[in-house]
């Protein structure tokens, strides 16, 4: 009924109107800096309303520390090294960037963000809501 070449297009338009701010961008982050105090940020009109209170964030990890329980990974010798392939144990932290407020709704996917003071952040900077206050 239809042709290959057929079926490609409709696949392709398929995906197109498929796909979201979850395939493209991690929801929770910056998806463009609009400049050094406005973003437009992966969290849309069912995540946030206008005024809300948004915190940048920044994932800070120390260097894994091979840990002698390695389970699944393999030990592989480098010359006269011995070294562990998983990931071994590490520190994470979320360091507080500064704060933006919601100015404008987008889409279900999207919303821009004025920041308050001038910090430095980029794409995929995480973000994420206040808790509202109570």
């Amino acid at each position: 009924m239809f042709t290959s070449c057929a079926r490609a297009l409709i696949l392709f338009v398929f995906v197109l109107f498929t796909t979201n701010c979850a395939h493209t961008f991690m929801r929770g982050s910056v998806a463009k800096k609009l400049s050094s105090t406005k973003a437009l940020v992966c969290l849309g009109d069912n995540d946030v309303e206008i005024g809300d209170l948004i915190k940048f964030q920044r994932s800070e990890c120390s260097r894994p520390i091979p840990s002698s329980n390695i389970g699944m990974h393999e030990i592989t010798e480098v010359g006269s090294t011995v070294e562990h392939t998983g990931y071994g144990q590490s520190q994470c932290e979320l360091i507080y960037l500064g704060q933006g407020k919601v100015v404008k709704l987008v889409n279900e996917h999207f919303s821009i963000v004025d920041i308050e003071n001038e910090f430095d952040f980029g794409e995929s900077t995480q973000v994420e809501k206040y808790p509202a206050q109570q």
